[in-house]
């Protein structure tokens, strides 16, 4: 691979050493400011948590304009370029590895990366960024069911309760609280392609936790947005046959909405997530997830939307129902130990 191609090696190996570029040198700080924080692991994953948040606010604002398969295009290509410097020698030491599990990997770029966002990007046009977080909340529910399915796990009574508690709250959310919208299937488009997108982030992480052990990490991470780059670019094509758009009439403020979306949400907490999950443990990280809503409401908030009864009574059942899911072990041994005290006192 050397041999084939001498200049990007020799661009990576002078980005990697020259301290003196800008880009890299912030990078540089980025790495060194999360090490530094790295005692404060639930720091680190309420940051993660807090730019996806701003990811569905942001996202529902910049696809009125750009069409959403173009900002995921555009979005991952420049992650790729920040994480590339970073990335390149792993790739160069894991490549076979990498071309031995290359149906993975792109099944991961399908899901994860192309799937997840660019779904995420078509339903905010037609729903809020409040409904879209409410509804992706779900996400470690689906994982679990999956891993059920697919991984030989098993659900324990609790998480049976959980799964019906949070099914009942993306009905709910969805149908918007009122019975003969369920009955006539009458269902917002958006809210049914957060649906898909949750799923196809669900398929994404099994997939992960099935292949993560064998294969390098930043390694993976750059060639799964390669990939699903890749993917993206034939489809962003397609949508431009569809629906007019010209890169030049976007404004500074859309351009630098764009980059923050490509640096924060993307490379940033990613980083912060993976550190602070290190420290604290996958299971305890997970129910950070739940701060995404917050947040969402939070950044909704400055740009006019607000919950409603229906959305506050949707976020109760999702949320509750995920922690009994995601804790199972905590509250099915103090079901146990109530259950001991009203023997005891029988």
């Amino acid at each position: 691979a050397n041999r084939f191609y001498p200049r990007q090696r020799q661009f990576v190996i002078r980005w990697e050493e020259n301290g003196s570029d800008g880009g890299m040198v912030i990078m540089r700080r980025l790495k060194s400011a999360v090490q530094g924080l790295s005692g404060h692991p639930y720091l680190l994953l309420s940051m993660a948590t807090l730019f996806w948040g701003s990811n569905f606010v942001l996202g529902r604002t910049l696809v009125q304009v750009i069409p959403p398969f173009h900002l995921s295009c555009l979005r991952w290509m420049i992650a790729g370029l920040i994480v590339l410097p970073f990335a390149w020698q792993e790739c160069q030491r894991h490549r076979r590895t990498l071309l031995n599990h290359w149906k993975i990997l792109l099944l991961m770029a399908l899901t994860g990366i192309a799937g997840f966002n660019s779904l995420l990007y078509v339903a905010l046009q037609y729903t809020t960024s409040i409904n879209a977080s409410l509804v992706n909340s779900t996400a470690p529910l689906l994982i679990v069911l999956l891993s059920v399915l697919f991984l030989n796990e098993k659900l324990v009574k609790v998480q049976y309760a959980g799964v019906l508690l949070s099914f009942a709250g993306v009905v709910w959310v969805i149908s918007r609280g009122q019975l003969n919208h369920l009955l006539a299937l009458s269902f917002n488009t958006g809210d049914l392609f957060v649906i898909l997108a949750v799923i196809s982030w669900a398929v994404y992480s099994i997939l992960m936790k099935k292949y993560g052990p064998l294969l390098p990490k930043k390694a993976t991470f750059f060639v799964t947005i390669c990939l699903g780059v890749l993917i993206l670019m034939p489809i962003s094509f397609w949508e431009s046959m569809t629906r007019s758009f010209e890169w030049q009439r976007l404004s500074a403020a859309q351009w630098l909405g764009t980059l923050y979306l490509s640096v924060f949400p993307t490379v940033v907490s990613f980083i912060c997530w993976n550190e602070g999950v290190m420290r604290v443990g996958p299971s305890l990280a997970a129910n950070f997830l739940h701060l995404i809503v917050v947040y969402s409401a939070i950044f909704a908030f400055f740009v006019g939307e607000t919950y409603s009864l229906v959305q506050l009574t949707g976020a109760v059942l999702i949320v509750g129902g995920v922690l009994l899911v995601t804790n199972h072990r905590f509250f099915g041994q103090k079901f146990k130990g109530e259950q001991k005290k009203i023997d005891l006192s029988g």
